[in-house]
């Protein structure tokens, strides 16, 4: 794969998951190729490829749209990403080094601070390092790669959860709940919390479905 194909794709990957481009917005061949000052046949590539990981939606004479998601699809990824994160935490709390507890706590108390004072965007973003932090020990690749999938594609819902009103005060419970069971070495207690997270976001979406999408 070209290097400039390769980027090309990540730059309009990101701009699919950061929510620049919309959920059902078209992604017209020409515009992008004006836009990046490539050929349509990159542009092509690019979206077959971003098709293929869930993020496109391609119909013959219509071209290509940002993928949306029903009420309950969204909802199926989220039951399906709790098995999933709860499985990583709970293969990451046996490795976990002392170097990583220190990062989640400081991730922590990063958390704590953008909670009181107001600073959502900043939580969220701790929020990801958080969790990123349990993805890069866990020793099985695989489920983490599948797990990232199901977030990037999530991803432009999961960011607005944090802004409905009570739900950062609940989330940082959470995660607290989780940094306890790790610092604890109760890998059983973490797979359970992280899991009732995930699920709690689930619960969020599904309350507040309308001001999220």
């Amino acid at each position: 794969m070209a290097a400039q194909t390769m980027q090309v794709y990540n730059s309009i990957k990101e701009n699919i998951i950061n929510g620049t481009y919309l959920p059902s917005e078209s992604l017209k061949e020409l515009d992008l190729a004006q836009q990046y000052k490539v050929s349509r046949n990159t542009i092509k590539k690019c979206l077959l490829m971003l098709e293929k990981k869930g993020l496109v939606v391609i119909e013959p004479n219509k071209g290509a749209k940002v993928r949306a998601y029903s009420l309950k699809e969204v909802l199926n990824f989220f039951e399906l990403r709790a098995v999933l994160e709860g499985f990583i935490v709970k293969l990451a709390v046996p490795v976990l080094k002392a170097s990583d507890i220190k990062q989640l706590e400081a991730i922590m108390k990063a958390m704590k601070s953008n909670f009181e004072n107001h600073q959502l965007i900043e939580y969220s973003k701790c929020n990801q390092a958080f969790h990123t932090v349990i993805h890069n020990a866990c020793p099985n690749e695989l489920v983490v790669e599948m797990s990232q999938s199901l977030k990037n594609q999530m991803s432009k819902y999961n960011t607005k959860t944090i802004l409905v009103p009570g739900r950062s005060d609940e989330s940082l419970g959470e995660h607290q709940a989780i940094l306890d069971a790790i610092k604890s070495k109760d890998a059983n207690l973490a797979e359970e919390n992280m899991k009732r997270h995930i699920l709690n976001v689930r619960k969020t979406f599904e309350d507040n479905f309308s001001l999220l999408i």
